[in-house]
């Protein structure tokens, strides 16, 4: 039996290799390498072209048994004399001192577990097919192995080779107790596309296509082992039901060699990822280029922040089955697991002494072993310039009552990095769920990538229980920034003058004049021309160059070098003050058809004779109103009555126009108007003085009625001569709509009085103007009071 475990941990050593370059994965130069952990980052990748020539990456991990570092010290002089075939030392170290000077086990706790992974790397590369688009292949051989389930009581058991008499008695269980491993190669084919770039921000998408090639397989699994040491020799296992099964290929020889063949059936995977780019910045990597606006530049990440989601590993593939490896039911009862030998083929041997000792089920042919399915989440910030830190959380999928599968742990991970073009630093901190916390430390330069993920395995921890590394080699073809020698937005691939601003017409050829000419056939390089003036202007279009040209813009003959004579009058419109009508030298080209000797442009009556003092204008009357403005040519006037008399109607020496009674004599100092009696004003002012209203209305308060009727009687007594004007006015108090109404009610009801009474209603006049003149400040009631009022002017007529 001893021997058998052994063998097992041979079997186990030979497939440890790699899982995933976790500091390197998530940088944004990781290339083809970062489909492993999302496969959207190849969008809009740092890489025109990117290949790994090869590279190796390998873990294992237990949470049991662990290393003492100390004890490493004297490796050479003990541990390695333990097997004579590696030292020719006579000094040897017995089982127990190798676990005293050298070993430490964690007791109690949980269940143990043990993790052996590798990846290699063979040849895989990238290749950009446009901004948006991506493809990749991929070849990897990976292997995994898981040992999950073991009790504390079990580990206990077999690192003590099962001498622990405290344990004898006890009936013991186990859970789910398991083991597997697999060998396979993948030949994957991904595509990552930008789904949408909208300034600020993008989105990603990816998925790669696997093609499974099963190399081997194997695993046991029991649901729940009820079992018993009676002793360190004998073993009690009452109905456990084992899934025990392997590949038909995975016998060991006698030269201790594995038969390898391909015999499993194609199997196929699946990884899809997503990715969103916060751009904040965006403006900074853009540019114009080649006649395009907006492009990206490619050499530079655009983001400040990302997430990322992805599901990894979906798929598995189908194994045939070893002939001699079955299912079974274990029923023992003091089996001398001592006397068990597996010298030969150990393998083939074990399966004998299973098939011979328990009832088996040999009816399943093939098994279906499922990839270590996972689902990732990342998200990266970027500091400042090269420096981010990267989160990266790993969710993997165990699968506990499943038989055929290998799966990894789940761990979340943090990782400062400096993350430049052709160097990067990462110190990833991760906490993973069957070993606990590790920083590691990866460095890229160049095309060399080297690190691990667990630098306690190397120095700083007492007691390690596992290491990790990895390697790879790659050919990077990272893009550079745009380059335009001459900054024309030209790029130098496609610039014909390099050293010399040009434009995107004439491939980066200059116009200076951007005439659509290039300069090395414009004879006038600096100003705009045509072609048919072989780049020279003309831009009056008289078939004369502007620089031979005395009126460049203004088409001519050539008779006055290129200048117009619009009126023919042969003085150049350059020199014709007036030069749309012919005239004479004398007048610079001007015309004076009445011989006033004022140009007709200033003579405000070109056709009649007048003094220059007048513009050429005539003025009979001597008014200083011209005869063309007068409306009394004959007879002077003042010019604001356009040159006639004021009139007097009634001639009291009043003109109408300041007479209030233009056809009543009246007095000068009333305006035209006669006088008014005393005791008739008296009348008139009483009325005014007490007229009220309703408060808002437009109803008269009786109180006013006396003065009112008054009034009344005096407009009868002068009825043939005199009118009365009624003007309402209110306070600002209200809308002025409101109070434009009241106005207009107010003065009409004064009116309705009035003509009730007998006054013609030909005889009152009712106007009405709301707030829009008051004659005190709204501010004050007094002064709102005397701004509501119904004003009252005798008129005479």
């Amino acid at each position: 039996m001893k021997k058998l475990l052994v063998i097992l941990f041979v079997y186990l050593a030979s497939f440890v290799s790699a899982q995933d370059f976790l500091g390197y994965s998530a940088s944004e130069y990781a290339g083809v390498t970062a489909i492993d952990i999302q496969p959207a980052n190849l969008a809009d990748n740092r890489f025109r072209f990117d290949m790994t020539l090869g590279g190796v990456s390998f873990k294992a991990y237990n949470n049991y048994v662990g290393i003492k570092r100390y004890g490493l010290k004297n490796l050479n002089s003990g541990l390695l004399n333990y097997y004579p075939a590696m030292s020719d030392s006579t000094k040897h170290l017995t089982g127990d001192q190798i676990k005293a000077n050298y070993l430490e086990t964690r007791d109690g706790g949980g269940n143990k577990s043990v993790y052996v992974s590798n990846r290699i790397v063979l040849p895989s590369f990238l290749v950009e097919i446009n901004h948006k688009n991506t493809i990749a292949f991929t070849w990897d051989v990976r292997n995994m192995v898981n040992v999950d389930g073991v009790t504390p009581d079990l580990a206990k058991l077999a690192y003590n080779d099962y001498k622990v008499p405290a344990l004898w008695p006890k009936q013991l269980k186990a859970t789910n107790l398991s083991f597997q491993s697999m060998s396979w190669a993948e030949y994957g084919v991904t595509w990552a596309h930008v789904l949408k770039e909208d300034n600020e921000h993008a989105f990603k998408v990816a998925g790669r296509f696997k093609i499974i090639q099963g190399v081997a397989a194997a695993y046991l699994f029991v649901k729940d082992l009820n079992y018993q040491f009676p002793s360190d020799t004998t073993m009690n296992i009452v109905g456990a039901s084992v899934q025990y099964g392997h590949s038909n290929n995975l016998y060991l020889n006698s030269a201790n060699e594995l038969k390898y063949k391909f015999v499993s059936n194609p199997g196929f995977g699946v990884d899809l990822g997503f990715v969103y780019e916060w751009r904040p910045d965006f403006e900074k990597y853009k540019y114009d280029m080649d006649n395009e606006t907006g492009r990206w530049r490619r050499d530079k990440s655009k983001y400040k922040f990302k997430a990322g989601l992805s599901v990894l590993d979906l798929g598995g593939v189908r194994f045939q089955k070893g002939e001699f490896s079955n299912n079974f039911t274990a029923n023992a009862n003091l089996w001398e697991i001592r006397k068990l030998k597996f010298d030969s083929i150990p393998l083939k041997a074990f399966d004998d002494t299973l098939r011979k000792r328990f009832v088996v089920d040999n009816s399943e042919k093939s098994f279906y072993m499922a990839l270590p399915a996972a689902i990732s989440a990342q998200a990266d910030y970027k500091v400042w310039k090269d420096f981010d830190i990267n989160f990266v959380g790993y969710f993997a999928f165990q699968f506990k009552n499943y038989a055929h599968k290998v799966h990894d742990f789940s761990s979340i991970s943090i990782t400062p990095a400096y993350d430049h073009k052709w160097f990067g630093i990462f110190l990833p901190v991760q906490y993973n769920w069957l070993y606990g916390w590790a920083y590691g430390a990866c460095a890229r330069v160049g095309p060399i990538i080297v690190g691990t993920d667990n630098l306690g395995a190397l120095w700083g921890n007492k007691t390690f229980f596992g290491m990790d590394a990895y390697v790879m080699v790659k050919v990077p073809i990272p893009f550079g920034p745009p380059k335009d020698r001459d900054k024309d937005k030209v790029s130098n691939k496609k610039d014909k003058c390099k050293d010399v601003p040009g434009v995107w017409e004439f491939m980066g050829c200059p116009d200076t004049d951007g005439d659509h000419i290039p300069d090395s056939e414009d004879k006038c390089p600096t100003v705009p021309g045509t072609k048919e003036m072989k780049g020279c202007p003309d831009r009056d279009g008289d078939g004369i160059t502007d620089l031979e040209d005395a009126c460049p813009d203004d088409k001519g003959p050539i008779e006055f070098k290129g200048c117009p004579d619009r009126d023919g009058d042969k003085i150049i419109d350059l020199n014709d003050e007036c030069p749309d009508d012919a005239g004479l030298p004398e007048y610079m080209g001007c015309p004076d058809r009445d011989g006033d000797k004022v140009i007709d442009k200033l003579d405000l009556c070109p056709d009649v004779p007048g003094p220059i003092e007048f513009k050429g204008c005539p003025d009979k009357d001597g008014d200083s109103v011209l005869d063309k403005d007068d409306a009394c040519p004959d007879q002077a006037g003042p010019p604001e009555n356009k040159g006639c008399p004021w009139p007097d109607t009634d001639k009291d020496g009043v003109i109408d126009r300041e007479d209030d009674c233009p056809t009543t004599p009246g007095l000068k100092e009333l305006k035209g108007c006669p006088p008014i009696k005393a005791e008739e004003q008296k009348v008139i002012e009483k009325a005014f003085a007490s007229l009220e209203f309703a408060t808002g209305k437009d109803i008269i308060k009786k109180t006013s009625f006396p003065s009112l009727n008054d009034l009344a009687k005096l407009l009868k007594e002068h009825s043939g001569e005199w009118t009365l004007k009624l003007s309402g006015h209110t306070d600002n108090q209200g809308t002025p709509d409101k109070n434009m109404l009241l106005s207009e009610k107010r003065a009409k009801a004064v009116k309705k009085y009035l003509t009730t009474k007998g006054v013609k209603m030909d005889k009152v006049i009712a106007e009405w103007f709301g707030q829009t003149k008051p004659i005190d400040s709204n501010d004050t009631p007094a002064g709102r009071q005397k701004n509501r009022r119904v004003e009252m002017k005798i008129i005479f007529k």
